[in-house]
């Protein structure tokens, strides 16, 4: 079961981009709570706390329990916004959320092993989607899915419908979704394409 993070949300009563500029200034970051058919509702937040959760790989599925204004109440980071330049957190929007009602979320994959065609053809392991949709309870988004690709050849992929089945998580994504596959390299492409060159030229055997 995942880890809740208690974090604590201030009301902030004053708008505008100067009064957002006194907020990060004094450690706190810009934030709107909403969902759940109630008000939104604008908070405060401490910015190296958030930032912190936000960083990880698997932070925007982080559920927090929240503590002030919102004592409570249960919330995911759904989006934020990061200066440009500074590269510093400037926003952030919270979803409420019920911890008994399922939801949508983007989850890491993780390949394990080394395939075969990597290992004894020459090939290499390229990732085309990092991450799949699945359908589960707040508590039960897992850090990342493990798949295992040892057994792969040249040309073979795995998509999303490849998954490994669990009792925590459903599929909410095409099952034909393209997440990694088994290049040939350059270099044994070129091979075999010079070896079928070298064949037509000889001509076919008397």
């Amino acid at each position: 079961m995942q880890r809740q993070i208690q974090m604590e949300v201030a009301e902030r009563p004053e708008r505008g981009k100067n009064a957002a500029r006194r907020l990060r200034a004094s450690g706190k970051v810009p934030a709107i709570v909403y969902g759940l058919m109630d008000e939104p509702k604008s908070v405060a937040i401490d910015t190296r706390a958030i930032t912190k959760v936000l960083s990880e790989p698997s932070g925007r599925n982080r559920v927090f329990q929240l503590t002030g204004d919102e004592s409570g109440r249960h919330a995911m980071a759904v989006d934020y916004q990061i200066d440009p330049v500074r590269h510093t957190l400037l926003h952030v929007d919270l979803r409420r959320i019920d911890l008994d009602a399922p939801v949508r979320v983007s989850v890491p994959i993780a390949s394990v092993g080394t395939a075969f065609g990597v290992k004894n053809e020459g090939g290499f392991e390229e990732m085309v989607n990092r991450e799949v949709h699945v359908r589960c309870l707040p508590l039960d988004i897992p850090d990342h899915i493990d798949v295992d690709i040892s057994a792969l050849r040249v040309g073979e992929a795995i998509r999303a419908g490849d998954i490994p089945a669990s009792d925590k998580y459903e599929l909410a994504d095409d099952e034909h979704k393209l997440l990694l596959h088994i290049m040939a390299s350059r270099a044994s492409t070129a091979e075999a394409a010079e070896e079928e060159s070298e064949e037509a030229e000889a001509g076919p055997d008397v």
